[in-house]
């Protein structure tokens, strides 16, 4: 098997670069979202919730992100589990095999769908709650952004190609062609 790309965002983008379009992006997302539920109910009042449950569900979104990350890997019967980074501040599914494109771009776009979609449903049901889910839904696309990023470059890779998991980014395998 041939590497045909090697990926690792703090190289290619830089960690200030990134926290800074991750920070942009949901800032814009938070305020499109805002407005287009609060233009479907504009009589609503709000209801009170407090900082710390809005906190305790933010912190809840890190985690939940990454299980999400792993669990189509393990539907497909591969194994992979949830790690503590460096910065212990952050969790990342850990993939020790190599996996198929398809199953790469579930995986990676998994969070981004689950939780934008329950995202989207949930101020409909409770549009009293509208601001919780704006937040919750905020915090998961900064953290959605790098993953949007690995889905491009994953959609442009070669249609038979696997995915490897390393310590600092990911490689895109393809197999040898003689």
């Amino acid at each position: 098997m041939n590497c045909f790309k090697s990926i690792n965002l703090t190289r290619d983008y830089g960690n200030l670069r990134l926290g800074l379009m991750s920070t942009l992006f949901s800032l814009t997302y938070f305020i499109v979202y805002f407005m287009l539920f609060r233009m479907f109910h504009p009589e609503t009042i709000y209801s009170q919730t407090g900082l710390l449950p809005i906190l305790i569900l933010v912190i809840m979104v890190i985690p939940l992100h990454s299980l999400l990350h792993c669990i189509p890997i393990w539907f497909t019967g591969k194994k992979a589990w949830i790690e503590l980074a460096e910065n212990r501040y952050s969790f990342f599914c850990r993939i020790p095999n190599v996996l198929p494109k398809k199953t790469a771009l579930i995986s990676v776009s998994f969070p981004l769908i689950v939780l934008t979609s329950l995202s989207l449903v949930g101020p409909l049901l409770y549009p009293e709650y509208l601001h919780v889910f704006a937040i919750i839904s905020t915090v998961n696309m900064f953290y959605c952004f790098k993953d949007m990023i690995y889905i491009f470059h994953l959609w442009n890779a070669p249609k038979d190609s696997y995915l490897e998991d390393s310590a600092t980014g990911f490689q895109i395998i393809v197999r040898r062609t003689f």
